[in-house]
């Protein structure tokens, strides 16, 4: 029959010494329960990050899948000139070196299964276009002419005079050989004798005009962009062939229709009424002075657009009368010099608090143009000893940027930028004096030293680009297109990582991955210093977005870093709790003289057990009740694991004090190892080994930690310093990299911190409980720095194997399963760390438990 007086007055005896040994060790209970803990809200921050990243993932490549093509290839020289790292692609980056791929390097990537298009770029330079001559119709010769000529520019906030002058010309007939003037004018502008200006007054427009030339192949173009919907005339006038007439090359071009300048130029031309009779005294000041000073009847005036869509590639002479002109095409170009410009270069680089880059644009000193003699924004200097390349274009067609679009559309929208079509869209934020400023477009200004230079203005087929390079390689950047890339999936980045590989091990260039690209923002602060300057303008460039790989690759390292702070809490928890319940020994031999049985003290001990768990798991539930991520069953599984951590050491102490009977338990604690006749000892290496040995649990747990720790923390380190280089294959997004490895540094942390407190108390325990070996070698003779001599040597040997051991288990996985390769000069800082560190604790440890007075106390005992 059930007893219930009696059970109750068991649990009360139970809780009454429950409540005790809480009392007599709340501190041990204490740093058992903050373990638990660390362990169950590791585990919960576990699931939170890779829950967060798994679902930042998918969104990231769901939102922008897909860019306008997979895999950008540039060459190996330009990823030494990138601006920014993770995973950051300016603007116009496939065109940012000359050439540097060569063209079987192109068909080898084709050839590569999975390429469905291989699209190539050549950057070949920019050439001196043609200009608009203008003249006044109504002109009369014997007569002076004052010329002013104006140029304008605008680039969204502030209008550039580019080029202003006023000078006085004569118009040549046989009357002015007679005049005055004529002869002082002559003389003063060093004119030869003999010289004669017999055309109308008259000047060039739309010069300079640079013209940028890109080359591609327009099948492959095709396959990308809808850009046969943007040519007029079509894209069969590329492949026509290049011919050589009179010695002079003849290339055929398809033209940019229209950029999007803002620019004015502007002639007024005015007929000096100059007296018939003029003094000497009159020309004292200068004949060009005194011209200048006479009265004026303006005899033509053009004000014009001349980058604009109707003007930017006629080919015309303008002859004015008033403020009306008559035009008549010209048949010939004016093609003549190459010049090459080196792409932008930034400097101090920064992040803003919100992770937006801040660079400055690199500023040079103006080209020394006899057209543009004033200073204006120059962002890129002109190379030296460029050979002048003189041709004969011929223009195919024409081509509107603002009707391509990508045909792999993805997160693309009307009006985004499309590779190098419609490249640049800056937004000027701030002003010179650092002004705020409603967001205002910066628009290009026709001088490609300038920051934005526009799209190309001519293209031109691989062929010409091979006649421009000679032997040189001539591709500049390749954008790749893989095959059967159509479904948002793991399967699908995986097929665009095995390409990327293949181009990289055939060709040795450099991949950007560019699934799950999108626009980031990034702040460029440029030259303007005042007010109405541009200041500051906030660009898009592609930002590497996160890929399932790296996705995985994350949840691998921190599975394996969670079970390494597991393993670490379990040895500290078992290390404190087996010492707490040997000590306890005579506490168990006491409540067997008085009665207790060995059921009613395991009884105690479960509810100790029970009672810590219970406790741990409270703060994991109110944890959990904010962020919601465990479910019932996983918090079981926790208080489980709470219960198995706890138990196996309460189950290894107590089975040890439980075991003797109650007259050996009240004598203390006493060990025999039967592994300490394993060794005979025969001199101090010997004895050491000897000692090593006779706590074989011991030893084993001070070298498993210090191995596992090793072996983790290497394996980490390796990890995250070739993170972006290892998975080169996945694009990292940079924030969520930086999250990443912040908690990464947390799990590692938290468990070297456990683990210098595990080896701390396990050498603690070592040293203490040899206090009588201690005796012996005091009493023969040794002195105390001979003592921590011999610990030291015990220590180094533990030290020793434990970092062999971890060092060689990191090693051989680093070298069996990845590519990554660490420096010699780390696994050495790994062995010399550990072994100074147990050093440190030794001689510490030594020195706290007084070994001076160690014969007298054992004496008196």
């Amino acid at each position: 029959m059930f007893n219930y007086t009696s059970c109750r007055i068991g649990g009360n005896i139970i809780f009454n010494y429950l409540k005790s040994s809480f009392k007599q060790r709340w501190a041990i209970f204490l740093i058992i329960l903050v373990t638990l803990n660390i362990i169950g809200l590791g585990y919960i921050g576990s699931l939170a990050v890779s829950d967060r990243i798994t679902i930042e993932a998918r969104n990231n490549l769901e939102e922008k899948w897909r860019y306008q093509y997979d895999i950008l290839v540039l060459p190996e020289e330009v990823k030494e000139k990138r601006v920014l790292g993770e995973g950051w692609v300016p603007p116009q980056s496939n065109l940012a070196s000359y050439g540097g791929i060569t063209l079987e390097d192109l068909s080898a990537i084709r050839d590569i299964p999975g390429v469905k298009v291989a699209a190539p770029l050549s950057m070949i330079g920019f050439y001196q276009g043609d200009f608009l001559d203008v003249q006044a119709k109504n002109a009369q010769p014997g007569e002076f002419y004052e010329v002013h000529e104006l140029k304008k520019a605008f680039d969204g906030l502030n209008e550039y005079i580019l080029y202003e002058n006023s000078y006085v010309t004569s118009y040549y007939s046989p009357e002015l050989e007679e005049s005055l003037v004529y002869k002082r004018f002559n003389e003063e502008k060093r004119i030869p004798e003999g010289f004669k200006v017999e055309v109308p007054p008259g000047t060039m427009l739309r010069y300079p005009n640079e013209l940028m030339v890109v080359a591609v192949d327009p099948d492959a173009e095709e396959k990308l962009f809808s850009f046969s919907e943007s040519v007029e005339g079509g894209l069969s006038g590329l492949h026509a062939p290049i011919e050589i007439i009179s010695f002079q090359p003849h290339i055929p071009f398809i033209a940019l229709k229209a950029q999007e300048y803002e620019v004015t130029e502007s002639i007024t031309m005015n007929k000096i009424q100059v007296p018939e009779i003029v003094s000497e005294e009159e020309l004292a000041d200068g004949a060009e002075n005194y011209l200048k000073s006479l009265p004026k009847q303006q005899l033509a005036s053009l004000s014009i657009p001349t980058f604009s869509a109707e003007w930017k590639n006629k080919k015309a002479e303008l002859f004015l009368d008033g403020n009306s002109y008559e035009e008549q095409l010209m048949q010939y170009s004016t093609y003549s010099t190459l010049y090459k410009y080196s792409p932008l270069l930034y400097e101090e680089i920064s992040f803003l608090e919100n992770s937006i880059p801040f660079i400055r644009a690199k500023r040079f000193d103006a080209p020394e143009f006899a057209e543009f003699p004033i200073e204006f924004p120059s962002y890129r200097h002109r190379y030296e000893a460029v050979e002048d390349k003189h041709i004969t274009p011929k223009i195919m067609g024409y081509y509107d940027a603002n009707k391509i679009r990508p045909l792999i559309e993805g997160a693309w929208k009307q009006g985004d930028p499309v590779d190098i079509y419609t490249p640049h869209h800056s937004m000027i934020i701030k002003d010179g004096a650092g002004r705020e400023i409603e967001p205002t477009p910066l628009i290009p200004i026709p001088l490609k030293s300038a920051y934005y230079p526009g799209a190309p203005d001519l293209l031109t087929s691989l062929d010409a680009a091979k006649w421009f390079y000679g032997g040189k390689p001539p591709v500049s950047s390749i954008r790749v297109v893989v095959d059967g890339v159509a479904e948002r999936s793991g399967e699908s980045q995986r097929k665009i990582e095995q390409v990327a590989a293949a181009i990289m091990e055939k060709t040795g260039h450099h991949v950007e991955i560019m699934l799950g690209s999108a626009g980031g923002k990034v702040h460029v602060q440029l030259e303007g210093t005042a007010q109405g300057e541009v200041g500051v303008v906030e660009e898009a460039w592609q930002q590497q977005g996160v890929s399932w790989s790296i996705e995985k690759q994350m949840d691998e390292t921190n599975k394996w870093l969670f079970f390494y702070l597991l393993i670490i809490s379990f040895v500290f928890s078992y290390t404190v709790i087996t010492h707490s319940l040997l000590k306890r020994a005579m506490e168990f031999a006491t409540l067997r003289a008085i009665g207790w049985s060995r059921g009613k003290i395991v009884l105690g001990l479960c509810a100790e057990v029970l009672t810590i768990s219970s406790l741990a798991i409270l703060t994991i539930l109110i944890v959990n009740g904010f962020i919601g991520v465990l479910e019932a069953f996983q918090l079981f599984i926790i208080w489980m694991i709470f219960h198995a951590v706890i138990g196996i050491g309460y189950i290894s102490g107590a089975g040890k004090s439980l075991g003797k009977s109650p007259r050996a338990g009240l004598s203390g604690e006493s060990n025999q190892w039967g592994s300490s006749r394993l060794i005979p000892i025969q001199g101090l290496g010997t004895y050491v080994l000897h000692q090593v040995v006779r706590r074989p649990l011991r030893f084993g747990l001070l070298v498993g930690t210090l191995a596992m720790t090793l072996f983790i923390g290497l394996i980490f380190v390796a990890t995250q310093q070739s993170m972006s280089d290892f998975l080169f294959l996945s694009v990292l997004g940079e924030t969520i990299d930086l999250n990443i490895k912040s908690y990464q540094r947390i799990f590692l942390i938290g468990g070297m911190t456990l683990t210098i407190m595990s080896i701390f108390f396990l050498l603690f325990l070592n040293i203490v409980e040899r206090k009588k070996e201690f005796l012996i070698m005091r009493s023969i003779g040794w002195s105390l720095k001979q003592i921590q001599w011999f610990l030291s040597l015990e220590v180094i040997v533990i030290a020793f194997t434990g970092s062999l051991v971890g060092v060689l288990g990191a090693s051989i996985v680093l070298k069996l399963f990845t590519s990554i390769t660490l420096p010699l000069w780390t696994y050495m800082l790994a062995f010399g760390v550990s072994i100074c560190l147990l050093l440190a604790f030794t001689i510490i440890i030594s020195r706290l438990i007084k070994m001076k007075s160690t014969v007298r106390d054992q004496h008196a005992a």
